[in-house]
C-alpha cells in the first residue's frame, strides 16, 4: 500500500528531498524493511504501569462475534431492528430513569445472537432545546438496555442510532492492530529560509534516521523520519497527511455503507416519547 496525498516535499518511506526539491530514491541513501521503527515497546513498565496498562486494555475491551467472518447478510440491519420503551405509559416525573430494550436483527430479519453493535442513544425535547445522552448496556444476546435520567419536564423523544455493527468494530480492530500506519501525519523543519518536511506516526518503517518525539511526562510515543539536512529541534509544526486507501475487502467493505449501516436510526415499534411531569416538592 502507498501513501495518499503525501506533499511533494514530504520525507517518506520511498523518498527523501533535497533543498532543491529533487527527488531521490531510497536506494542511494539508504535500504529499508517493513520492520516497523517501535523501540518504545521495549521498554519496561512497572508493577503500578503494569496494573495500569491491564486496567485500561479491559476497560476498552469489545465483544466480540461467535465468528470472524460473518456473512454480510447475517450482520446487523438498522432497518430491521427496533427499540421500544420500558413502561411508556407510567407516570414520569422529572428525576425519574427512563429505560428502554433495543432488539438488534440482521438483513434476513433475524434476532442478532450476540452483542458488540456500537450505538447512541438519546432523549431530547426540541421546542426545549434539551438533550441527553443514555447509560447504553449490552446484554450480549442481541439485546441492549439503555436508561436515561428524565432532567425536564414536557415531551421527552428517544433516539436510538446504530453508529456501527458489530462485524464493522471487529474490522477497525483488525486495522488497528495491523495497519496502525493507515492514518498518517507530517511535520515541518525549518532552518533560515531552507525547510524540509517529513512523515512522522507512533511506528515508522525502518531504514531511515528517526527524530524521537516521545512524551517525556506521559511515556506516549512519537517519530519523524529525520530530515535530510535539519536537526530535529528545527520541527515547526505538525499536522495530518492523509490516509492509506484499499485496505478493505469487498466484504468487509459492506459493513461501512453511510446509507445503509452506519449512523442510522433505529425506529421504535411503539411510543417513542413520553410525557414528565415537574417534579413535586415538599
Amino acid at each position: 500500500f502507498s501513501p495518499q496525498h503525501l506533499d511533494d516535499d514530504t520525507v517518506s518511506g520511498s523518498n527523501w528531498i533535497t533543498e532543491n526539491n529533487v527527488q531521490h530514491s531510497l536506494s542511494q541513501t539508504a535500504k529499508t524493511t517493513r520492520k516497523p521503527y517501535c523501540g518504545y515497546t521495549e521498554q519496561t513498565l512497572s508493577k503500578r504501569e503494569q496494573a495500569e496498562q491491564e486496567s485500561l486494555l479491559a476497560a476498552i475491551q469489545w465483544p466480540k462475534p461467535p465468528d470472524s467472518k460473518i456473512p454480510f447478510a447475517q450482520s446487523t440491519d438498522p432497518t430491521h431492528s427496533d427499540f421500544v420503551i420500558v413502561k411508556p405509559s407510567r407516570f414520569f416525573k422529572v428525576g425519574d430513569q427512563l429505560e428502554v430494550l433495543v432488539r438488534m436483527k440482521d438483513f434476513q430479519g433475524k434476532p442478532k445472537q450476540y452483542g458488540g453493535d456500537y450505538l447512541q442513544a438519546r432523549i431530547h425535547s426540541p421546542g426545549l432545546k434539551a438533550g441527553a445522552a443514555g447509560r447504553i448496556v449490552d446484554c450480549h444476546n442481541g439485546l441492549y438496555k439503555v436508561f436515561f435520567t428524565l432532567l425536564w419536564p414536557g415531551e421527552v423523544k428517544v433516539s436510538v442510532s446504530l453508529v456501527h455493527p458489530s462485524e464493522a468494530i471487529q474490522v477497525l480492530l483488525r486495522l488497528r492492530e495491523e495497519r496502525p500506519d493507515r492514518v498518517y501525519f507530517k511535520s515541518s523543519f525549518k532552518s533560515g529560509r531552507y525547510s524540509e518536511t517529513t512523515e512522522c506516526n507512533v511506528c515508522l518503517p525502518a531504514g531511515l534516521p528517526v527524530c524521537n518525539f516521545t512524551d517525556l511526562y506521559t511515556g506516549e510515543p512519537w517519530f519523524c523520519y529525520k530530515p535530510r539536512k535539519l536537526s530535529c529541534a528545527s520541527r515547526i509544526n505538525h499536522a495530518k497527511g492523509g490516509y492509506l486507501k484499499g485496505l478493505l475487502t469487498q466484504e468487509e467493505s459492506l459493513f461501512f455503507q453511510s446509507d445503509v449501516n452506519i449512523k442510522r436510526p433505529i425506529l421504535s415499534s411503539g411510543p417513542d416519547s413520553v410525557i414528565v411531569k415537574p417534579k413535586a416538592f415538599t
